[in-house]
């Protein structure tokens, strides 16, 4: 009987196809037919082979069993010969192997189903087929996963092919794309190797050689709640005194001292996060600044463990450590780059690990930025999916994912939009807050009915300054998606939903209780007035911060907006694990400098605070003196061949050499 016999057999008893129960079932068939043929076998005449009568008589004989067995007595002696060639041994092994395979063919069906109910308990036991395959793979993967994490860690997975922004903008442009932005070998300077490609990270030729991040990591324990390894992330020793002049420049606002640090250790991240911020804050070069932040991830990478992988969804990181925090900020702006230069589906791929290092306390929000990823890039069943099977927070809650949902099963369906029209009456119902923003922002037109309606009005108070919780989460959506509503289509089906929710709210209701639908949408409209609360979450607030959305600043906290947070480490959390907090004297407050998301960027006092100014031209500015001097120093972009030391450890040694 054929593998593929084989394999279909085991399908139809309910157990799944994998390569480990074929071949145990094979090797089983094997032995059953070779304990037979030993048992009823006569001997055979070793010298009968050598006549032609004989030799047939004994073929003729054995036909019975189809002539493998003869064979198999006379192998031994075969194998006693030395093989004289190369050729000839592996010759033997394909012959070898073969054996097997003919005695398989030779059973009938009824006889391997015999067999197989004589050692079903020998075979891997399972419920069903999608448990066998979660538990392959969690087991592939080292850990041991129940249904409802390998559900979840199946929406967590990066596809590495979808990381590299260069072939996503070919696709899109064209080769020439490339190359016109600097980005392609053309043009390359001679004798510069072209470097490892990395998950995250494409080394450029003119990045100065890594021989020592300065970065360690680690695992330290397993998450029982999501299955996946928890990673520390460590400085070396030398790292750290880099880091305390680092933090001595931050607290003196020395931009200048920064960028000479970033220039002598190219490869310290939170230099190069900082640098990358006050260029795109100061209206510097954005390829520069999304350079800086590849360069940073380019360190994460190398001192990456070995057990850590980026794309399999099970990468942990405690963000209260603040080793870690560095990685989880450069994933963020790069995934912010990546969208600035229409590389969506690579932005999409990188929102997804940013994801997985903390799935469930998600420190950055990517949750509030994933739907809108997914959407540009097309993956409408990718939202349909993590709507509906996510369990390890409460996505139902946020606003942006009920609207995204309707969105995608509309572009799904495209004919007959039913289901996405109950889906987008739901999103109403149950935040409709939106509607008057959103149609605003997309421009439809409202009647006066539903502008007027208690029950699409926020409720504010007065004496507070700020956004409520549920009103940032809105504003965010709306921000951010409004242009994804704007086709005429989409339009059209928007005003649909609207008057089909006016129908299910009661004349003048404001609360869950005045509408008419589902009890399922009723308790999820209550839920959601919970969030008409001024107290915001900490993750949300570093989400504005990091966002780009100035506007939104001012909605903050009024504890946020007066707190100084730098842009290496945004808003800290409250239960932080610093460990140079006690060598500087407990924790860090700094006095505010370019780069601080509590600066005045436009401030040319503050500026001219950083160093000497006099020498600049008439016409330049603050800012633009500093953005040189810091350009100068990192060599504009492109660094020289030796561009000095290139690694805290080579500093030590020329640190010992001068000593």
């Amino acid at each position: 009987m054929s593998s593929r016999a084989v394999r279909r057999a085991l399908k139809e008893r309910g157990y799944d196809d994998m390569a480990e129960t074929t071949a145990l079932i094979e090797k089983q068939v094997c032995e059953m037919e070779s304990e037979k043929d030993r048992e009823s076998s006569e001997p055979v005449n070793m010298f009968d082979l050598l006549g032609g009568d004989a030799a047939e008589t004994s073929e003729s004989e054995g036909s019975v069993e189809g002539g493998v067995e003869a064979i198999v007595e006379v192998e031994p002696k075969q194998e006693a010969k030395p093989a004289k060639t190369k050729k000839t041994k592996r010759g033997k092994n394909k012959k070898s192997k073969g054996k097997g395979k003919e005695k398989a063919d030779d059973m009938s069906m009824a006889e391997f189903e015999a067999h197989l109910k004589k050692h079903d308990a020998e075979l891997p036991q399972v419920e069903t087929k999608k448990a066998q395959g979660a538990a392959g793979r969690g087991a592939a993967l080292g850990v041991e996963l129940t249904a409802e994490q390998q559900q979840n860690r199946a929406l967590l997975v990066v596809d590495a092919k979808q990381l590299d922004a260069e072939a996503e903008i070919k696709r899109l442009f064209g080769s020439a794309a490339v190359q016109n932005a600097g980005q392609g070998r053309r043009g390359m300077p001679r004798g510069l190797a072209v470097r490892k490609r990395l998950a995250l990270s494409h080394p450029k030729a003119t990045w100065p050689p890594m021989n020592a991040p300065g970065i360690e990591m680690q695992q330290v324990g397993v998450d029982e709640e999501t299955g996946g390894h928890v990673f520390a992330v460590e400085h070396t020793e030398r790292f750290r005194s880099v880091q305390i002049d680092f933090l001595s420049a931050v607290m003196t606002n020395d931009a200048d001292a920064i960028a000479g640090l970033a220039y002598h250790h190219p490869y310290h991240v939170d230099a190069l996060l900082q640098l990358s911020e006050i260029l795109k804050q100061t209206g510097g070069d954005f390829i520069e600044a999304g350079t800086l932040v590849e360069r940073a991830l380019y360190a994460f990478e190398c001192g990456f463990a070995s057990r850590f992988s980026i794309t399999n969804g099970l990468g942990r990181l405690d963000f209260r450590r603040i080793e870690s925090r560095g990685l989880f900020l450069a994933l963020f702006r790069h995934m912010q780059f990546l969208a600035r230069r229409g590389c969506w589906r690579t932005a999409f791929e990188v929102n997804k690990a940013l994801l997985a290092l903390d799935p469930v306390r998600d420190p950055y929000g990517a949750l509030l930025t994933l739907d809108f990823h997914a959407l540009k890039s097309r993956q409408y069943e990718y939202v349909r999916r993590m709507s509906t099977e996510w369990t390890w927070s409460r996505i139902d809650l946020l606003p942006g994912w009920a609207y995204s949902r309707a969105l995608a099963e509309f572009m799904l369906e495209r004919n007959g939009a039913e289901r996405s029209t109950d889906l987008l009456v739901e999103a109403i119902l149950v935040f409709p807050s939106v509607v008057p923003v959103l149609w605003s922002r997309v421009g439809l037109e409202m009647d006066a009915a539903v502008t007027d309606h208690p029950y699409f009005q926020n409720v504010q108070i007065a004496s507070e300054s700020g956004m409520t919780h549920m009103q940032l989460l809105e504003q965010l959506f709306v921000e951010r998606s409004s242009a994804l509503f704007r086709t005429p289509e989409v339009g059209r089906w928007l005003q649909e939903g609207l008057l089909l929710a006016l129908e299910q709210i009661e004349l003048g209701g404001r609360t869950a209780s005045d509408i008419k639908c589902s009890e399922s949408v009723v308790q999820r409209r209550r839920e959601a007035e919970r969030l008409n609360s001024y107290v915001v979450p900490e993750r949300i607030s570093r989400h504005v911060l990091v966002s780009d959305m100035d506007a939104l600043k001012a909605g903050l906290p009024e504890s946020v907006r007066l707190a100084t947070s730098y842009a290496f480490d945004p808003l800290p959390p409250v239960d932080d694990i610093n460990v140079y907090n006690e060598v500087m004297g407990g924790r860090m407050v700094f006095e505010t400098m370019p780069g601080a998301f509590g600066a005045d960027l436009g401030d040319l006092e503050a500026l001219e605070a950083l160093g000497d100014l006099d020498g600049l031209d008439g016409d330049a500015t603050a800012v633009q003196g500093l953005l040189m001097r810091i350009q100068n120093l990192l060599g504009g972009g492109e660094l020289e061949a030796d561009p000095g030391t290139s690694s805290d450890e080579s500093d030590l040694g020329a640190e010992e050499q001068e000593a």
